[in-house]
């Protein structure tokens, strides 16, 4: 371990704002070759998703192989180890590790960091709040993760861990700092509203290109919710160039699994409803204070192993066009689940 690590380590398990580096699960071994590069996006927290997930992850990383393989490590900004132990036990990798960092840690700690990232085949960061990732913007940190991709390794992340991964990010910034959640009945009425805030340019991953990704989709009820963003990212040019801008939302207990050349495949647990594509091209006309009037293509992946292409943003499911009225009750058009 490099001896900065390890002061870090020394440094930080007394004190509530210093990164802790759990103990490694299993031993680490170089992988002589990666089989990505791959996404893996669960809808809910890793335990929720399905196992198959970890399954597709020891595979794209190492090929399909009984053996231990590939090193993981899995970053999160509250407490806890769950994860690590879950990754370890049911997804035969050689080594998994958990690292903690603080929303209050210092940004030497946090690029400190990078150089164990640098030796991961997968980064998956944990569920808990997005604010908290998307400080991690430009740091030495993040750049270790872009090249993990790179490399031929896996990003991904469940819950919060998802929703930093499109290329626009609702980042709950503004409603931490409001000490508000925003829901679809509070974005429909006013998708203006201060609480709704967004970062780009925390990742670019090509099969996410001119996309937003959503997460715990039918359990929350956040089509609306996902749809004012949409409406918002339109009329704010938050993607310049973009004609058409996308949305992906999965439901808990659903993973999407995307492969080297954006094909992606949708994993089931019990429960899951699935992923849903949801595209918008209309120029909305938002005023502040006015509910949202605004329709949207949605396409619904649904079954446990069916493919959709995010490169191109292609489903083998139809199209279905579904208007949100925030001055209504309910609010869609039609039954969009």
């Amino acid at each position: 371990m490099p001896l900065l690590l390890a002061a870090l380590i020394a440094a930080a398990s007394p004190q509530p704002c210093g990164v802790t580096i759990f103990p490694r699960y299993g031993a680490y071994a170089r992988t002589a070759v990666l089989h990505g590069p791959g996404l893996v996006l669960d809808g809910g927290g890793a335990l929720l998703a399905p196992p198959a997930s970890l399954a597709w992850l020891h595979d794209r990383l190492v090929g399909e192989t009984p053996a231990r393989g590939a090193n993981v490590v899995i970053l999160r900004t509250s407490p806890g180890d769950t994860y690590y132990r879950q990754f370890y036990r049911d997804g035969n990798f050689a080594s998994v590790q958990t690292v903690l960092i603080p929303p209050c840690a210092p940004r030497e700690q946090i690029d400190a960091v990078a150089r164990l990232v640098d030796g991961a085949d997968a980064v998956y960061f944990a569920g808990g709040d997005q604010a908290h990732y998307v400080a991690w913007k430009g740091s030495a940190l993040m750049d270790a993760v872009k090249r993990v991709y790179a490399r031929g390794g896996v990003v991904g992340g469940g819950s919060a861990g998802l929703a930093i991964q499109g290329a626009v990010v609702y980042d709950s910034v503004t409603g931490d700092r409001l000490n508000l959640v925003t829901a679809t009945r509070d974005a429909v009425a006013d998708p203006l509203e201060p609480r709704i805030s967004f970062t780009t340019g925390l990742f670019a991953w090509p099969p996410l290109a001119d996309t937003i990704t959503d997460t715990h989709f039918v359990t929350r009820d956040r089509l609306g919710r996902l749809i004012a963003f949409l409406a918002r990212i339109v009329q704010d040019a938050l993607l310049p160039g973009a004609r058409t801008v996308y949305g992906l939302g999965i439901d808990e207990a659903s993973s999407v699994v995307v492969d080297p050349d954006g094909t992606a495949t949708l994993l089931n647990g019990p429960g899951g409803r699935g992923a849903y594509l949801v595209r918008a091209d209309a120029q909305p006309n938002l005023r502040p204070g006015q509910p949202l009037r605004y329709t949207v293509a949605i396409s619904h992946v649904a079954r446990s192993g069916e493919r959709l292409d995010l490169l191109h943003k292609r489903t083998n499911e139809p199209w279905y066009l579904v208007t949100v009225d925030g001055s209504k009750s309910p609010v869609y058009s039609k039954d969009p689940y």
